[in-house]
């Protein structure tokens, strides 16, 4: 798929500008940042379908909508994150098209994550890029280092965000959130849990789901990990405040499911998803893992 497509190019334009709004903090700055962000989405989803082999075009001079983009991608099996917050967005801004007023910070926050991770893994799997340089492409450079001073990239900032949570509770938690889904996800590459092509989520890791494989988490951390989630979810839909208190524990439990993390034995985790990855893709295509086939010649069957 090539960067070099018009329609590519002119949602990450949008992207671009949407940084620039999200920095802006005005009235004006939150309504124009939905409508840029669900208007990039738009867009990038109208590539995907022209890239499947369809027309985007209902009629001479109308293109088709986003529901059907999605009808389309569908039909030709095109993997898409976080389908049911994308429909979030664009009746959000279908909305603001409509009325008037604006969305509150709250709101902006939470489609800012959800666009920056569906950009994030739709130009991972469909056009082999990192989200992270090409944005630079199209972003001042000063918006850019304004809008990731909130996002803590190592132990030393993700700390600040307890200082940081005494003025903006919210902002922190979210910010302290966003950074423990990128450690979450680094190590699930790393380990090759990631080989169904999607995000190993929180709730696989409080289930235990991959426990037989190595990633084991403690009782109390589990506990922990699902009282955050909790904070998390219910400050990021609006039926919460989170207190000082509960952005400091926050920080702090994810300090200690890092460094669990790193106490794992990778090369047993590796191992192990290797060979989950052989059984899924043979399982896809009909086949016999190598395994099987040893199994069935011990038991004579």
């Amino acid at each position: 798929m090539a960067i070099e497509s018009p329609l590519f190019q002119s949602a990450m334009e949008l992207i671009g500008h949407s940084i620039t709004h999200y920095n802006g903090k005005k009235e004006l700055d939150r309504k124009l940042l939905i409508l840029h962000l669900a208007n990039a989405v738009e867009l990038i989803l109208k590539d995907l379908v022209l890239d499947a082999g369809d027309s985007i075009y209902k009629n001479p001079k109308e293109t088709i909508t986003i529901q059907g983009c999605l009808s389309s991608l569908e039909k030709h099996n095109v993997e898409l994150p976080l389908l049911n917050k994308i429909e979030l967005l664009v009746d959000e801004r279908n909305a603001l098209q409509h009325r008037f007023g604006s969305p509150n910070e709250l709101t902006s926050i939470f489609y800012m994550n959800i666009a920056q991770t569906f950009f994030k893994e739709v130009l991972k799997l469909h056009y082999d890029q990192e989200y992270d340089e090409i944005i630079k492409q199209f972003t001042d450079e000063s918006d850019l280092i304004a809008f990731r001073m909130n996002e803590p990239t190592n132990d030393q900032e993700l700390d600040k965000l307890k200082d940081l949570a005494k003025l903006h509770p919210l902002g922190a938690l979210l910010a302290a959130w966003t950074y423990f889904e990128k450690e979450l996800d680094l190590f699930i590459e790393e380990v090759g849990l990631n080989y169904r092509r999607r995000r190993v989520s929180t709730i696989e890791l409080t289930r235990g789901t991959y426990e037989s494989m190595g990633l084991v988490i403690p009782a109390e951390l589990i506990d922990d990990l699902i009282e955050i989630r909790r904070i998390r979810n219910m400050a990021a839909h609006g039926r919460m405040e989170p207190t000082l208190k509960q952005v400091k524990d926050t920080v702090t439990t994810i300090e200690k499911l890092e460094a669990h993390l790193a106490t794992l034995d990778k090369d047993v985790i590796k191992t192990n998803a290797l060979i989950a990855k052989e059984k899924y893709e043979c399982e896809k295509s009909g086949q016999t893992t190598f395994l099987e086939l040893f199994s069935s010649a011990e038991t004579g069957a």
